[in-house]
């Protein structure tokens, strides 16, 4: 009765959409068009989901109120908002939704058919992504790197031996045969620049087929590939996902496993906007320091001073 009677002061809606019981909140924040756009702007930021799910189904919201909803909405609220006939999201706030890692595994094919996953927001959320989707995903860096490749000018080419890269692919074995798999993905994140979150995400089941676009991208041989995956995955995966995984890297492309990791790199963690590049470049120097410190002892075996020239040398 409070949020829908027209004289309700002002001051005493704005204690009621604050107050920390739900269902004191829920009527005033759903309901009430008197509440200013700045106090709607700060419950959206900070919470509680409940509190957005009910600014989520105001009759009118504002165009900066929904572009914070896109951008701090759980899964539920987002579906919420999708699922709402008199309201549709822009291209804007479909490529926001794309951007949001945390979206992606419930909603991801939802959003695929509605156009809010671009080509660059298909490969860059591949770790994400349902199985449904990383096929689409994989076709689209295939085609990326065929124009790429289309782009380049012609020229015969003799590759030149990589004896660093090699060195790098050596202190992935050795740390694949010992299960170190901290250290694995310390050295992969370094010889990829990959940031700290992706490069660690890599040694669990669920992202056999990532593991195998970043050692494909890394020129890795299928015989050292297979024995990476029966090393760290082997215990926790059937003889027949591991088939699969060594099938995918015979048919990916090198320059469609280039293209997938380029775009982990450079969006992988999904930072906010004002604080993606320095989480970025403060992970990368972190990376170096444990890397430095947790493979000192084994350098003649491990190649730790060729990662970091392969660091430097792909950078």
């Amino acid at each position: 009765m409070l949020a829908s009677h027209p004289d309700t002061p002002g001051e005493l809606l704005e204690l009621l959409a604050g107050d920390d019981d739900a269902l004191t909140a829920y009527p005033v924040l759903r309901h009430s068009s008197s509440l200013s756009v700045d106090l709607l702007k700060k419950i959206v930021k900070a919470g509680p989901e409940t509190a957005r799910k009910a600014i989520a189904g105001r009759n009118a919201l504002e165009p900066v109120i929904l572009v914070k909803l896109c951008d701090h909405g759980s899964t539920d609220t987002i579906r919420f908002l999708l699922d709402r006939n008199d309201l549709t999201l822009n291209q804007s706030h479909m490529e926001q939704l794309g951007r949001r890692s945390d979206l992606i595994a419930d909603l991801g094919q939802e959003l695929s058919s509605r156009q809010a996953l671009n080509a660059e927001s298909l490969m860059s959320q591949f770790l994400y992504l349902p199985a449904s989707l990383r096929a689409k995903a994989i076709a689209t860096a295939e085609t990326m790197g065929l124009i790429k490749q289309a782009q380049l000018p012609l020229q015969a080419k003799i590759p030149a031996i990589d004896t660093a890269r090699l060195r790098l692919h050596g202190a992935l074995l050795k740390a694949a045969n010992l299960q170190k798999r901290t250290r694995f993905a310390d050295c992969l994140g370094q010889g990829l620049g990959l940031p700290s979150s992706i490069s660690h995400m890599m040694p669990q089941e669920d992202q056999g087929e990532a593991l195998v676009i970043a050692l494909k991208a890394l020129g890795m041989s299928r015989a050292n590939t297979a024995t990476v995956l029966i090393r760290l995955l082997g215990e926790r995966l059937p003889i027949q996902d591991i088939r699969k995984l060594l099938f995918l890297h015979r048919n990916l492309s090198l320059a469609a496993a280039e293209a997938l990791v380029a775009s982990w790199t450079l969006l992988g963690e999904q930072p906010p906007s004002d604080q993606k590049k320095t989480t970025r470049h403060a992970a990368q120097y972190q990376d170096q320091d444990r890397l430095a410190r947790d493979t000192r002892p084994h350098r003649s075996g491990t190649g730790t001073q060729s990662s970091a020239r392969t660091r430097q040398s792909t950078g």
